[in-house]
């Protein structure tokens, strides 16, 4: 009998992973698919903006190891020696046409010498609503992003992560250029 149950058991766990896959399946499929739709949404750009916002608390704002100009001016200069040319900061605001690239920082020193921090990294382009009479408007078409936490002596790791972002979005952006 205990044989027969060890048969019927193993039998019941193959059929189960069985349908778990043809669940989850399509799953996979549609997120190959999306991560291919934004990434062809960079095909055929020549230029784009660039801007980082660097959000902190005070406590980690006085501490000076992460500061936006330099967060910024590292990552402008990994794309400018990528080829791809940056808008200044004045024209994009002058014109809701220009497609540009958004950093979002976000830290916070949670005391007992660790600091969580979110960055995300969004592309945005002008784009057409079709169903609200082809009104003009702007979106993101590619994203990526990531969280961790460091201790005060690594906050440089924050930088090192919104650098590797950047080149995520180089090597989707060379994909689809080249």
């Amino acid at each position: 009998m205990t044989e027969a149950l060890m048969i019927f058991k193993n039998r019941f766990i193959t059929c189960l992973n069985l349908v778990s896959l043809l669940i989850f399946m399509p799953l996979f499929a549609f997120a190959q698919n999306e991560i291919e739709r934004e990434r062809s949404s960079l095909q055929g750009i020549a230029e784009l903006g660039f801007t980082v916002n660097l959000e902190a608390n005070i406590s980690l704002n006085e501490k000076g190891e992460l500061e936006v100009t330099s967060i910024t001016d590292d990552l402008r200069q990994r794309l400018a020696d990528a080829d791809i040319r940056i808008i200044s900061d004045d024209e994009v605001r002058s014109s809701d046409q220009i497609p540009f690239l958004y950093m979002h920082i976000n830290s916070m020193d949670a005391g007992e010498g660790l600091v969580p921090f979110s960055i995300s990294l969004r592309f945005y382009q002008p784009v057409k609503l079709v169903l609200n009479r082809d009104r003009q408007s702007s979106a993101s078409t590619w994203e990526t992003g990531m969280v961790g936490i460091v201790s005060y002596d690594q906050l440089y790791v924050i930088q090192q992560a919104a650098a590797d972002l950047i080149l995520e979005f180089i090597d989707d952006y060379r994909r689809v250029n080249l």
